[in-house]
C-alpha cells in the first residue's frame, strides 16, 4: 500500500500540469518578452490576450479560469 501511495504521489506532482507550473517548468515566462509584455500589471490583461474563448492575440492559455497569471509567470529568467 505504502508503494501505491508513493507512485501516485509521483505521477501527480509530475504528470499534473498545474503542479509542474507552480514547481517552475512552465514554458517562456513574461519577462523573455518583455516589449510585447511592458506594463501588464493585471490577470485581465493577461487573459485579454491569451483567452482561448475570445480572440487570443497571443498563445492562447490552456487554464484560462486560473487567477494569479504573473504570479507564475512573470518570475525571473534563469
Amino acid at each position: 500500500m505504502k508503494r501505491i501511495i508513493i507512485c501516485f504521489a509521483i505521477l501527480l506532482v509530475f504528470g499534473g500540469c498545474a503542479y509542474r507550473h507552480y514547481l517552475g517548468l512552465h514554458g517562456p515566462t513574461v519577462r523573455g518578452t518583455p516589449d510585447i509584455h511592458d506594463g501588464v500589471t493585471e490577470d485581465a490583461e493577461c487573459l485579454g490576450c491569451h483567452d482561448p474563448d475570445g480572440d487570443p492575440i497571443g498563445l492562447p492559455t490552456s487554464h484560462p479560469q486560473f487567477t494569479g497569471c504573473l504570479k507564475c509567470h512573470n518570475d525571473p529568467l534563469t
